[in-house]
Protein backbone atom coordinates (compact mmCIF):
# COMPACT_ATOMS: atom_id res chain seq x y z
CA UNK A 1 0.00 0.00 0.00
CA UNK A 2 1.05 3.68 -0.64
CA UNK A 3 0.35 6.78 1.38
CA UNK A 4 -1.63 9.83 0.16
CA UNK A 5 -2.11 13.24 1.81
CA UNK A 6 -5.68 13.77 2.91
CA UNK A 7 -5.50 17.65 3.12
CA UNK A 8 -6.39 20.10 5.89
CA UNK A 9 -9.90 19.02 6.82
CA UNK A 10 -11.87 20.48 9.74
CA UNK A 11 -11.38 17.23 11.66
CA UNK A 12 -7.65 17.40 11.10
CA UNK A 13 -7.62 21.08 12.18
CA UNK A 14 -9.37 20.21 15.42
CA UNK A 15 -6.99 17.33 15.99
CA UNK A 16 -3.93 19.50 15.36
CA UNK A 17 -5.21 22.31 17.63
CA UNK A 18 -5.94 19.77 20.33
CA UNK A 19 -2.65 17.90 20.08
CA UNK A 20 -0.52 21.04 19.77
CA UNK A 21 -2.61 23.32 21.96
CA UNK A 22 0.43 24.54 23.87
CA UNK A 23 1.76 26.11 20.67
CA UNK A 24 -1.14 28.55 20.26
CA UNK A 25 -2.23 28.95 23.86
CA UNK A 26 1.17 30.15 25.09
CA UNK A 27 1.45 33.12 22.56
CA UNK A 28 -2.17 34.01 23.23
CA UNK A 29 -1.59 34.06 26.98
CA UNK A 30 1.66 36.01 26.69
CA UNK A 31 0.10 38.67 24.44
CA UNK A 32 -2.93 38.91 26.68
CA UNK A 33 -0.70 39.47 29.72
CA UNK A 34 1.31 42.12 27.85
CA UNK A 35 -1.87 43.83 26.63
CA UNK A 36 -3.25 43.79 30.15
CA UNK A 37 -0.11 45.41 31.51
CA UNK A 38 -0.13 48.04 28.79
CA UNK A 39 -3.84 48.68 29.29
CA UNK A 40 -3.32 49.18 33.01
CA UNK A 41 -0.47 51.67 32.62
CA UNK A 42 -1.14 53.27 29.23
CA UNK A 43 -1.86 57.05 29.26
CA UNK A 44 -5.42 58.13 28.54
CA UNK A 45 -5.75 61.58 26.96
CA UNK A 46 -8.68 63.95 27.06
CA UNK A 47 -9.08 66.32 24.12
CA UNK A 48 -10.25 69.90 24.77
CA UNK A 49 -11.06 72.11 21.76
CA UNK A 50 -11.76 75.82 21.39
CA UNK A 51 -13.56 77.26 18.35
CA UNK A 52 -11.98 80.49 17.08
CA UNK A 53 -13.00 83.03 14.44
CA UNK A 54 -10.43 85.14 12.59
CA UNK A 55 -10.90 88.48 10.84
CA UNK A 56 -8.71 90.78 8.78
CA UNK A 57 -7.20 94.04 9.95
CA UNK A 58 -9.37 97.10 9.32
CA UNK A 59 -6.45 99.21 8.10
CA UNK A 60 -5.40 96.64 5.49
CA UNK A 61 -8.89 95.79 4.23
CA UNK A 62 -9.17 96.49 0.49
CA UNK A 63 -12.67 95.10 -0.05
CA UNK A 64 -14.55 98.06 1.38
CA UNK A 65 -15.86 95.89 4.23
CA UNK A 66 -13.92 96.37 7.48
CA UNK A 67 -12.62 93.12 8.97
CA UNK A 68 -12.95 91.13 5.73
CA UNK A 69 -10.02 89.52 3.96
CA UNK A 70 -9.19 90.56 0.42
CA UNK A 71 -9.22 86.93 -0.79
CA UNK A 72 -9.09 83.36 0.48
CA UNK A 73 -5.32 83.20 0.03
CA UNK A 74 -4.84 86.05 2.50
CA UNK A 75 -7.08 84.35 5.06
CA UNK A 76 -5.23 81.04 4.60
CA UNK A 77 -1.89 82.77 5.08
CA UNK A 78 -3.12 84.38 8.28
CA UNK A 79 -4.46 81.08 9.65
CA UNK A 80 -1.16 79.34 8.88
CA UNK A 81 0.62 82.13 10.74
CA UNK A 82 -1.62 81.49 13.74
CA UNK A 83 -0.81 77.78 13.57
CA UNK A 84 2.93 78.47 13.59
CA UNK A 85 2.52 80.86 16.51
CA UNK A 86 0.44 78.32 18.43
CA UNK A 87 3.29 75.79 18.16
CA UNK A 88 6.10 78.24 18.82
CA UNK A 89 8.34 77.62 21.80
CA UNK A 90 7.52 80.88 23.58
CA UNK A 91 3.75 80.43 23.36
CA UNK A 92 3.92 76.79 24.53
CA UNK A 93 6.30 77.63 27.38
CA UNK A 94 4.15 80.53 28.59
CA UNK A 95 1.06 78.32 28.41
CA UNK A 96 2.59 75.54 30.49
CA UNK A 97 4.03 78.02 32.95
CA UNK A 98 0.72 79.87 33.32
CA UNK A 99 -1.32 76.69 33.92
CA UNK A 100 1.24 75.33 36.38
CA UNK A 101 1.28 78.60 38.29
CA UNK A 102 -2.54 78.65 38.42
CA UNK A 103 -2.57 75.07 39.76
CA UNK A 104 0.12 75.55 42.40
CA UNK A 105 -0.61 79.16 43.28
CA UNK A 106 3.07 80.06 43.34
CA UNK A 107 5.91 80.76 40.97
CA UNK A 108 7.20 77.91 38.84
CA UNK A 109 10.33 77.33 36.83
CA UNK A 110 10.57 77.48 33.10
CA UNK A 111 9.40 74.25 31.43
CA UNK A 112 12.07 72.02 29.97
CA UNK A 113 12.60 71.53 26.26
CA UNK A 114 11.33 67.94 26.55
CA UNK A 115 8.12 69.15 28.18
CA UNK A 116 7.67 71.75 25.46
CA UNK A 117 8.25 69.19 22.71
CA UNK A 118 5.82 66.78 24.34
CA UNK A 119 3.20 69.52 24.65
CA UNK A 120 3.75 70.54 21.00
CA UNK A 121 2.79 67.03 19.85
CA UNK A 122 -0.48 67.34 21.77
CA UNK A 123 -1.46 70.66 20.18
CA UNK A 124 -3.42 70.71 16.96
CA UNK A 125 -5.38 73.23 14.89
CA UNK A 126 -7.88 72.14 12.25
CA UNK A 127 -10.69 73.70 10.20
CA UNK A 128 -14.21 72.42 10.86
CA UNK A 129 -15.69 69.50 8.97
CA UNK A 130 -12.44 68.40 7.38
CA UNK A 131 -12.22 71.56 5.25
CA UNK A 132 -9.00 73.27 4.21
CA UNK A 133 -7.37 76.32 5.70
CA UNK A 134 -8.55 79.48 3.99
CA UNK A 135 -12.01 78.11 3.13
CA UNK A 136 -13.70 79.25 6.34
CA UNK A 137 -13.07 81.85 9.01
CA UNK A 138 -13.64 79.32 11.83
CA UNK A 139 -11.05 76.82 13.01
CA UNK A 140 -10.59 74.66 16.14
CA UNK A 141 -7.64 74.77 18.49
CA UNK A 142 -7.33 71.48 20.41
CA UNK A 143 -5.07 70.25 23.23
CA UNK A 144 -4.72 66.73 24.64
CA UNK A 145 -3.89 66.01 28.27
CA UNK A 146 -4.29 63.13 30.76
CA UNK A 147 -6.43 65.26 33.05
CA UNK A 148 -9.80 66.39 31.79
CA UNK A 149 -9.90 69.73 33.64
CA UNK A 150 -6.27 70.47 32.86
CA UNK A 151 -6.91 69.93 29.15
CA UNK A 152 -9.60 72.64 29.26
CA UNK A 153 -7.28 74.98 31.18
CA UNK A 154 -4.47 74.32 28.72
CA UNK A 155 -6.52 75.12 25.63
CA UNK A 156 -7.89 78.28 27.22
CA UNK A 157 -4.42 79.39 28.33
CA UNK A 158 -3.03 78.55 24.90
CA UNK A 159 -5.71 80.69 23.27
CA UNK A 160 -4.86 83.61 25.57
CA UNK A 161 -1.12 83.27 24.97
CA UNK A 162 -1.76 82.99 21.23
CA UNK A 163 -3.75 86.22 21.34
CA UNK A 164 -1.00 87.97 23.32
CA UNK A 165 1.72 86.74 20.99
CA UNK A 166 -0.29 87.70 17.90
CA UNK A 167 -0.80 91.22 19.25
CA UNK A 168 2.90 91.48 20.04
CA UNK A 169 3.79 90.25 16.56
CA UNK A 170 1.43 92.76 14.94
CA UNK A 171 2.81 95.53 17.14
CA UNK A 172 6.43 94.68 16.34
CA UNK A 173 5.72 94.41 12.64
CA UNK A 174 3.80 97.70 12.51
CA UNK A 175 6.50 99.41 14.59
CA UNK A 176 9.16 98.34 12.11
CA UNK A 177 7.04 99.53 9.20
CA UNK A 178 6.35 102.82 10.98
CA UNK A 179 10.07 103.49 11.40
CA UNK A 180 10.68 102.69 7.75
CA UNK A 181 7.81 104.89 6.58
CA UNK A 182 8.91 107.75 8.83
CA UNK A 183 12.32 107.73 7.15
CA UNK A 184 10.65 107.54 3.76
CA UNK A 185 8.29 110.40 4.65
CA UNK A 186 11.18 112.59 5.75
CA UNK A 187 13.04 111.91 2.52
CA UNK A 188 9.95 112.62 0.40
CA UNK A 189 9.25 115.79 2.40
CA UNK A 190 12.78 117.07 1.78
CA UNK A 191 12.42 116.32 -1.91
CA UNK A 192 9.06 118.12 -2.01
CA UNK A 193 10.51 121.18 -0.25
CA UNK A 194 13.44 121.29 -2.68
CA UNK A 195 11.16 121.04 -5.71
CA UNK A 196 8.85 123.69 -4.28
CA UNK A 197 11.79 126.04 -3.71
CA UNK A 198 12.97 125.55 -7.31
CA UNK A 199 9.45 126.34 -8.54
CA UNK A 200 9.30 129.49 -6.40
CA UNK A 201 12.62 130.70 -7.78
CA UNK A 202 11.47 130.11 -11.33
CA UNK A 203 8.18 131.94 -10.72
CA UNK A 204 10.09 134.87 -9.23
CA UNK A 205 12.14 135.08 -12.41
CA UNK A 206 9.00 135.12 -14.54
CA UNK A 207 7.59 138.04 -12.58
CA UNK A 208 4.39 139.72 -13.80
CA UNK A 209 3.88 137.20 -16.59
CA UNK A 210 3.37 134.37 -14.11
CA UNK A 211 -0.39 134.38 -14.62
CA UNK A 212 0.05 134.11 -18.37
CA UNK A 213 2.56 131.28 -17.91
CA UNK A 214 0.15 129.39 -15.68
CA UNK A 215 -2.59 129.78 -18.27
CA UNK A 216 -0.23 128.46 -20.93
CA UNK A 217 0.57 125.49 -18.66
CA UNK A 218 -3.08 124.73 -18.01
CA UNK A 219 -4.70 122.49 -20.60
CA UNK A 220 -8.10 124.25 -20.34
CA UNK A 221 -6.74 127.78 -19.97
CA UNK A 222 -8.78 129.56 -22.69
CA UNK A 223 -7.76 133.03 -23.93
CA UNK A 224 -5.23 134.81 -21.71
CA UNK A 225 -5.08 138.58 -21.12
CA UNK A 226 -1.73 138.89 -22.84
CA UNK A 227 -2.97 137.08 -25.91
CA UNK A 228 -6.10 139.24 -25.95
CA UNK A 229 -3.90 142.31 -25.70
CA UNK A 230 -1.84 141.08 -28.64
CA UNK A 231 -5.00 140.57 -30.69
CA UNK A 232 -6.23 144.10 -29.88
CA UNK A 233 -2.85 145.59 -30.74
CA UNK A 234 -2.84 143.79 -34.07
CA UNK A 235 -6.30 145.15 -34.84
CA UNK A 236 -5.34 148.73 -33.95
CA UNK A 237 -2.06 148.46 -35.85
CA UNK A 238 -3.88 147.37 -39.01
CA UNK A 239 -6.40 150.18 -38.53
CA UNK A 240 -3.72 152.88 -38.28
CA UNK A 241 -1.76 151.31 -41.07
CA UNK A 242 -4.78 151.71 -43.35
CA UNK A 243 -5.38 155.21 -42.05
CA UNK A 244 -1.78 156.27 -42.76
CA UNK A 245 -2.14 154.92 -46.28
CA UNK A 246 -5.39 156.86 -46.83
CA UNK A 247 -3.92 160.03 -45.37
CA UNK A 248 -0.94 159.79 -47.68
CA UNK A 249 -3.23 159.39 -50.66
CA UNK A 250 -5.32 162.37 -49.52
CA UNK A 251 -2.25 164.50 -49.08
CA UNK A 252 -1.03 163.61 -52.55
CA UNK A 253 -4.39 164.52 -54.10
CA UNK A 254 -4.63 167.77 -52.14
CA UNK A 255 -1.14 168.78 -53.19
CA UNK A 256 -2.04 168.08 -56.81
CA UNK A 257 -5.26 170.07 -56.42
CA UNK A 258 -3.24 173.09 -55.34
CA UNK A 259 -1.57 173.11 -58.75
CA UNK A 260 -4.76 172.30 -60.68
CA UNK A 261 -7.95 173.06 -58.70
CA UNK A 262 -10.07 171.41 -61.39
CA UNK A 263 -8.70 168.06 -60.20
CA UNK A 264 -10.53 168.59 -56.95
CA UNK A 265 -13.81 168.18 -58.78
CA UNK A 266 -12.80 164.69 -59.88
CA UNK A 267 -11.65 163.74 -56.37
CA UNK A 268 -13.72 160.91 -54.78
CA UNK A 269 -15.96 161.92 -51.94
CA UNK A 270 -14.44 159.18 -49.72
CA UNK A 271 -11.13 161.08 -49.66
CA UNK A 272 -12.86 164.26 -48.62
CA UNK A 273 -14.76 162.60 -45.75
CA UNK A 274 -12.17 163.94 -43.30
CA UNK A 275 -12.36 167.47 -44.91
CA UNK A 276 -15.99 168.60 -44.73
CA UNK A 277 -15.11 172.25 -45.71
CA UNK A 278 -13.42 171.15 -48.88
CA UNK A 279 -16.37 168.97 -49.64
CA UNK A 280 -18.78 171.83 -49.34
CA UNK A 281 -16.56 174.16 -51.41
CA UNK A 282 -16.25 171.44 -54.02
CA UNK A 283 -20.02 171.10 -54.19
CA UNK A 284 -20.43 174.89 -54.25
CA UNK A 285 -17.91 175.22 -57.07
CA UNK A 286 -19.71 172.59 -59.07
CA UNK A 287 -23.05 174.35 -58.50
CA UNK A 288 -21.61 177.77 -59.44
CA UNK A 289 -20.08 176.40 -62.59
CA UNK A 290 -23.36 174.82 -63.58
CA UNK A 291 -25.25 178.03 -62.96
CA UNK A 292 -22.71 180.06 -64.92
CA UNK A 293 -22.90 177.65 -67.82
CA UNK A 294 -26.69 177.68 -67.79
CA UNK A 295 -26.82 181.52 -67.77
CA UNK A 296 -24.13 181.72 -70.44
CA UNK A 297 -26.28 179.60 -72.72
CA UNK A 298 -29.26 181.95 -72.53
CA UNK A 299 -27.61 185.33 -72.07
CA UNK A 300 -24.68 187.28 -73.39
CA UNK A 301 -21.39 187.57 -71.61
CA UNK A 302 -22.11 191.19 -70.72
CA UNK A 303 -25.28 190.31 -68.93
CA UNK A 304 -25.04 191.13 -65.24
CA UNK A 305 -26.22 187.68 -64.13
CA UNK A 306 -23.59 186.01 -66.28
CA UNK A 307 -20.91 188.27 -64.87
CA UNK A 308 -22.17 187.61 -61.33
CA UNK A 309 -22.08 183.88 -61.93
CA UNK A 310 -18.54 184.05 -63.31
CA UNK A 311 -17.44 186.15 -60.31
CA UNK A 312 -19.08 183.62 -57.98
CA UNK A 313 -17.14 180.80 -59.61
CA UNK A 314 -13.89 182.75 -59.30
CA UNK A 315 -14.62 183.60 -55.70
CA UNK A 316 -15.35 179.97 -54.79
CA UNK A 317 -12.19 178.84 -56.59
CA UNK A 318 -10.12 181.35 -54.58
CA UNK A 319 -11.71 180.20 -51.35
CA UNK A 320 -11.08 176.60 -52.36
CA UNK A 321 -7.42 177.37 -53.07
CA UNK A 322 -6.98 178.92 -49.67
CA UNK A 323 -8.81 176.05 -48.02
CA UNK A 324 -6.57 173.59 -49.85
CA UNK A 325 -3.51 175.10 -48.18
CA UNK A 326 -5.12 174.78 -44.77
CA UNK A 327 -6.29 171.23 -45.54
CA UNK A 328 -2.83 170.19 -46.69
CA UNK A 329 -1.35 171.41 -43.45
CA UNK A 330 -4.01 169.60 -41.46
CA UNK A 331 -3.55 166.40 -43.43
CA UNK A 332 0.22 166.58 -42.93
CA UNK A 333 -0.33 166.93 -39.16
CA UNK A 334 -2.82 164.04 -39.18
CA UNK A 335 -0.40 161.93 -41.19
CA UNK A 336 2.35 162.52 -38.66
CA UNK A 337 0.02 161.63 -35.79
CA UNK A 338 -1.15 158.47 -37.51
CA UNK A 339 2.43 157.45 -38.28
CA UNK A 340 3.44 158.02 -34.65
CA UNK A 341 0.44 156.06 -33.41
CA UNK A 342 1.21 153.26 -35.88
CA UNK A 343 4.84 153.12 -34.74
CA UNK A 344 3.80 153.06 -31.07
CA UNK A 345 1.29 150.29 -31.61
CA UNK A 346 3.76 148.31 -33.67
CA UNK A 347 6.36 148.62 -30.91
CA UNK A 348 3.85 147.51 -28.28
CA UNK A 349 2.82 144.56 -30.46
CA UNK A 350 6.42 143.48 -30.88
CA UNK A 351 6.92 143.72 -27.10
CA UNK A 352 3.84 141.60 -26.40
CA UNK A 353 4.85 139.03 -29.00
CA UNK A 354 8.34 138.90 -27.50
CA UNK A 355 6.83 138.26 -24.08
CA UNK A 356 4.66 135.51 -25.51
CA UNK A 357 7.66 133.91 -27.20
CA UNK A 358 9.64 134.03 -23.94
CA UNK A 359 6.75 132.47 -22.06
CA UNK A 360 6.41 129.75 -24.71
CA UNK A 361 10.13 128.99 -24.38
CA UNK A 362 9.89 128.77 -20.58
CA UNK A 363 6.60 126.84 -20.51
CA UNK A 364 8.33 123.43 -20.82
CA UNK A 365 10.65 124.08 -17.90
CA UNK A 366 7.78 125.47 -15.86
CA UNK A 367 5.64 122.41 -16.64
CA UNK A 368 8.48 120.10 -15.60
CA UNK A 369 8.93 121.91 -12.31
CA UNK A 370 5.20 121.95 -11.63
CA UNK A 371 5.00 118.23 -12.42
CA UNK A 372 7.93 117.53 -10.10
CA UNK A 373 6.19 119.41 -7.29
CA UNK A 374 2.91 117.60 -7.90
CA UNK A 375 4.60 114.19 -8.00
CA UNK A 376 6.50 114.87 -4.80
CA UNK A 377 3.27 116.05 -3.19
CA UNK A 378 1.49 112.86 -4.25
CA UNK A 379 4.32 110.72 -2.87
CA UNK A 380 4.26 112.70 0.36
CA UNK A 381 0.48 112.35 0.69
CA UNK A 382 0.70 108.61 0.00
CA UNK A 383 3.51 108.14 2.53
CA UNK A 384 1.64 110.15 5.15
CA UNK A 385 -1.53 108.14 4.50
CA UNK A 386 0.31 104.84 4.87
CA UNK A 387 2.03 106.13 7.98
CA UNK A 388 -1.32 107.11 9.50
CA UNK A 389 -2.77 103.67 8.72
CA UNK A 390 0.21 101.91 10.28
CA UNK A 391 0.05 104.12 13.36
CA UNK A 392 -3.64 103.24 13.71
CA UNK A 393 -2.81 99.55 13.22
CA UNK A 394 -0.05 99.84 15.84
CA UNK A 395 -2.50 101.28 18.36
CA UNK A 396 -5.13 98.67 17.47
CA UNK A 397 -2.59 95.84 17.86
CA UNK A 398 -2.40 96.38 21.61
CA UNK A 399 -6.16 96.60 22.14
CA UNK A 400 -8.06 94.82 19.37
CA UNK A 401 -7.89 91.07 18.78
CA UNK A 402 -8.09 89.40 15.38
CA UNK A 403 -8.95 86.01 16.91
CA UNK A 404 -12.30 85.75 18.70
CA UNK A 405 -13.25 82.65 20.74
CA UNK A 406 -16.63 81.02 20.16
CA UNK A 407 -18.22 79.97 23.45
CA UNK A 408 -16.01 78.19 26.00
CA UNK A 409 -13.60 75.25 25.57
CA UNK A 410 -15.27 71.88 25.02
CA UNK A 411 -13.97 68.57 26.43
CA UNK A 412 -15.23 65.19 25.25
CA UNK A 413 -17.28 62.89 27.45
CA UNK A 414 -14.62 60.18 27.32
CA UNK A 415 -10.89 59.96 26.66
CA UNK A 416 -9.80 59.72 23.07
CA UNK A 417 -8.26 56.60 21.58
CA UNK A 418 -8.77 52.88 22.43
CA UNK A 419 -10.06 51.78 25.84
CA UNK A 420 -8.41 49.23 28.09
CA UNK A 421 -10.85 46.48 27.11
CA UNK A 422 -10.22 47.15 23.44
CA UNK A 423 -6.46 47.02 24.01
CA UNK A 424 -6.81 43.71 25.90
CA UNK A 425 -9.02 42.23 23.18
CA UNK A 426 -6.69 43.36 20.41
CA UNK A 427 -3.65 41.99 22.26
CA UNK A 428 -5.31 38.64 22.89
CA UNK A 429 -6.46 38.33 19.31
CA UNK A 430 -2.98 39.20 18.14
CA UNK A 431 -1.45 36.46 20.34
CA UNK A 432 -4.02 33.97 19.06
CA UNK A 433 -3.22 34.82 15.45
CA UNK A 434 0.50 34.44 16.14
CA UNK A 435 -0.05 31.05 17.82
CA UNK A 436 -2.29 29.71 15.05
CA UNK A 437 0.19 30.85 12.46
CA UNK A 438 2.99 29.07 14.33
CA UNK A 439 0.97 25.83 14.52
CA UNK A 440 -0.11 25.65 10.90
CA UNK A 441 3.31 26.67 9.62
CA UNK A 442 5.16 23.94 11.54
CA UNK A 443 2.72 20.97 11.72
CA UNK A 444 2.09 18.69 8.71
CA UNK A 445 -1.35 17.08 8.54
CA UNK A 446 -1.65 13.22 8.97
CA UNK A 447 -1.78 10.91 5.88
CA UNK A 448 -4.33 8.17 4.87
CA UNK A 449 -3.59 4.67 3.31
CA UNK A 450 -4.86 3.35 0.01
CA UNK A 451 -4.61 -0.38 -1.18
CA UNK A 452 -2.11 -1.32 -3.87
CA UNK A 453 -3.07 -3.58 -6.79
CA UNK A 454 -2.56 -7.29 -6.10
CA UNK A 455 0.55 -8.41 -8.01
CA UNK A 456 0.56 -11.97 -6.85
CA UNK A 457 -1.49 -13.81 -4.33
CA UNK A 458 1.44 -15.88 -3.29
CA UNK A 459 3.72 -12.87 -2.96
CA UNK A 460 4.28 -11.60 0.53
CA UNK A 461 3.15 -8.09 1.14
CA UNK A 462 5.91 -6.03 2.60
CA UNK A 463 5.19 -3.57 5.35
CA UNK A 464 4.62 0.00 4.15
CA UNK A 465 7.34 2.50 4.75
CA UNK A 466 6.64 4.99 7.50
CA UNK A 467 5.55 8.49 6.33
CA UNK A 468 8.24 11.08 5.96
CA UNK A 469 7.83 14.02 8.31
CA UNK A 470 9.52 17.31 8.08
CA UNK A 471 10.12 17.26 11.80
CA UNK A 472 11.95 14.37 13.56
CA UNK A 473 9.87 14.65 16.67
CA UNK A 474 6.64 14.42 14.73
CA UNK A 475 8.04 11.36 12.84
CA UNK A 476 8.88 9.51 16.10
CA UNK A 477 5.42 10.13 17.48
CA UNK A 478 3.85 8.88 14.26
CA UNK A 479 5.98 5.71 14.35
CA UNK A 480 4.86 4.88 17.86
CA UNK A 481 1.20 5.21 16.82
CA UNK A 482 1.55 3.16 13.56
CA UNK A 483 2.19 -0.71 14.06
CA UNK A 484 4.08 -2.80 11.50
CA UNK A 485 2.03 -4.46 8.78
CA UNK A 486 2.62 -8.21 8.14
CA UNK A 487 1.00 -10.99 6.12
Amino acid sequence: MTTNSAGLTPTECVRILTVYRHRWMIPTLVCAVLATGYALFMPRYWSASQALVVRGEVSSSSTGKPGKFADLYEMRTFQETILELAKSRQVLADTLKGVAQAETGQGVEEPTLRAIESFRTRVDMRPPGGAEFGKTEIFYLSVKDRNRERAARLVDALRQQLDIRLKQLRSDRSQGLIEELENQTQLVRKTHEAETQRLLEFESEVGTDLGELRMLHSANSGQSDLRQQAVNLKTETRFYEVKVHETKQLLTVLQAAQQAPEKLVAMPSSLLASQPTLGRLKDGLVDAQLRSARLGGTRTAAHPQVKAAIESVDQIRDDLHRELQVAVQGVEIELNLNQDRYATLNSQLESVQQRLENLADRRVEYSNRVSAVENSRLLLDQAQKQLSELQAAHLAASSASLVTPVDSPEVGSSPIGLGRASVLAIGSMGGLVIGLGWVFLTVVPATSKTPEPLVSQTKRIRPAAPPVYQNATFAAEAAMRSPAVST
